[in-house]
């Protein structure tokens, strides 16, 4: 069939009756789910049809089934419709609060973010959906909003913005002092303790070098994935911990730690908000502002 504007679009109105037959095998039961008669549904087709310039289904006794035209056109059109409904879900006016999918570390949520929760949902009329894992966020399909990660700001399609420009000092139980004078301890004496390493030993490595010290793991050393399980472990005289301040700071006042006498470190990893290149929507973009001010304010 010719047309004459090839980039026009088919009738929209008419597809769902052409879905529902596909889905149901037959005019009469796409009928019963669309709450219409079989002769509203074979109309429809037989419309979208002429449209096309081919047959979509095959008759066969009381049902019917996609020819192969017809099955590259439904393939390509429950795509489409996926595809917009996934664009427009976001925008949609919600009777409700609006849910707001955030990625956070265990640490981030103890320390710093469940605190602001009850404060932001009333305030922007929000349900914040927590994710506390230590898994990478996934943007995709809306999995999620924003994410709270540590690093160096630069993750492949996404946007970052500074929450906390991490300042390392180290903080040790009294008892493992010895009865020493923490003013009389340097770098090497720090090294020679027990060091509890937050994930990895980059913040030692990088505090140690800033001192003229060389980083050597030792037997005594311990690794945690999380950092307030790594401060509950200082906590209990297991070692040495990086305070990684000022994201810490509320965290180390519940805790009988102290902060030796050493000039702030700043890490070479700090604490972003990430969220998707793309643009989101206003709930989203008001949540991550609050959070960024709220960084702010912990300064």
């Amino acid at each position: 069939m010719v047309h004459s504007n090839d980039l026009s679009l088919p009738p929209l109105a008419l597809l769902p009756a052409v879905m529902a037959a596909a889905r149901n095998g037959s005019f009469s039961a796409a009928a019963s789910e669309m709450g219409v008669t079989h002769s509203v549904i074979s109309r429809h087709v037989a419309q979208v049809e002429q449209w096309l310039g081919y047959d979509l289904f095959e008759r066969y006794g009381r049902g019917v089934r996609p020819t192969p035209d017809g099955q590259r056109f439904l393939r390509e059109t429950q795509a489409a419709i996926d595809l917009l409904s996934q664009g427009a879900q976001p925008w949609r006016q919600r009777r409700g609060p609006d849910v707001i999918k955030i990625s956070l570390l265990p640490s981030y949520a103890r320390i710093w973010f469940l605190k602001l929760v009850p404060e932001i949902e009333l305030d922007l009329n929000v349900r914040l959906e927590l994710e506390i894992t230590e898994r990478l966020a996934d943007f995709d399909g809306g999995q999620t909003d924003i994410a709270i990660r540590c690093g160096k700001g630069q993750w492949p399609g996404t946007k970052s913005s500074l929450l906390f420009a991490d300042d390392l000092v180290p903080l040790i139980l009294p008892k493992l002092l010895d009865g020493r004078d923490p003013h009389s301890l340097d770098a090497n004496a720090i090294a020679n303790l027990p060091l509890l390493n937050d994930s990895d030993a980059t913040g030692w490595r990088h505090w140690l070098a800033e001192h003229g010290v060389k980083y050597r793991p030792k037997p005594s050393d311990r690794r945690f994935e999380d950092y307030s399980v790594g401060l509950s472990a200082a906590d209990a005289g297991l070692g040495v911990i990086l305070a990684r301040l000022p994201f810490a700071r509320t965290a180390i006042g519940n805790h009988d730690l102290i902060m030796l006498p050493f000039a702030p470190v700043r890490s070479p990893l700090a604490t972003f908000l990430v969220q998707p290149a793309y643009d989101q929507r206003p709930a989203v973009r008001a949540v991550a502002e609050r959070l960024i001010t709220a960084a702010k304010a912990c300064g």
